[in-house]
């Protein structure tokens, strides 16, 4: 029975080096084919323009041949393999597009399908405006509620405005130097937000600052309005002192 259990050890495991010999060799004959748009419109399957087709295959690919719903476009024999081709040249509607390379040993491998439609330059137009109008109206009336709600907010007195630890971070302004709170309806880039100060009341894009930075910021504006309080406070008294001093003139 010892023997039995070896050979099919042996078997298991020689039938494992099948396979994945097999998943290799499979994977190093694939041809893959993408599109490169070089000018024009690709939105989802629908391009118009010029376009790139492009293939990756196995170390040995020789030759390329590109076709467009069965008909030969054109051919590569150099790497990389790639051939340009407009969509104008063609009838407008749903196209297949494939490749089919040859290998130094004889093999024929064919690509991956892709499936677009060809729609034309007027098409392309009125698709692109379809999604960028919509974004504009959304971006002019997210600025128009952000300038409404802000203003708001600067009505609602100076505590409001030294709150400056929001549910999405703190900031400085960097026009007036003064903390504020960043706004959840301020408008999202790669870098921060572009955010309007309740202070100054301009905007500037500006990033999330650690807690200490901020407290430090708020005790500075706080003893600066302490000391243009008081010194309104002394001025005011001044003036008080001036007019009491000018009414006596007046009494002798």
């Amino acid at each position: 029975m010892c023997w039995l259990k070896r050979w099919a050890l042996i078997f298991t495991v020689l039938l494992s080096l099948v396979v994945v010999a097999t998943a290799v060799a499979q994977e190093t004959s694939s041809l893959q084919l993408r599109l490169n748009r070089d000018f024009g419109t690709g939105l989802g399957s629908n391009i118009q323009g010029r376009f790139s087709f492009r293939v990756e295959g196995p170390d040995n690919l020789e030759t390329v041949s590109f076709y467009i719903d069965d008909q030969l476009v054109g051919e590569d024999s150099e790497a990389p393999f790639r051939l340009q081709f407009e969509t104008d040249r063609y009838a407008l509607g749903t196209h297949t597009l494939y490749a089919i390379g040859q290998t130094a040993d004889g093999q024929t491998i064919e690509s991956n399908r892709l499936t677009r439609n060809f729609i034309s330059g007027g098409d392309s137009t009125r698709i692109a405006l379809y999604i960028i109008i919509p974004i504009i109206v959304i971006a002019i009336g997210g600025r128009f509620l952000a300038s409404r709600i802000s203003n708001r907010g600067r009505k609602s007195g100076e505590q409001e405005s030294l709150n400056v630890h929001g549910p999405v971070g703190g900031t400085i302004c960097p026009k007036c130097n003064k903390p504020f709170a960043r706004h959840i309806w301020g408008l999202n880039v790669v870098v921060g937000k572009y955010d309007r100060c309740p202070h100054c009341g301009k905007w500037s894009l500006v990033r999330a600052l650690p807690a200490d930075q901020l407290d430090a910021a708020v005790e500075a504006m706080e003893a600066e309005a302490a000391q243009d309080k008081s010194q309104s406070t002394h001025e005011d008294d001044d003036e008080s002192w001036r007019k009491r001093l000018d009414d006596s003139k007046f009494d002798s």
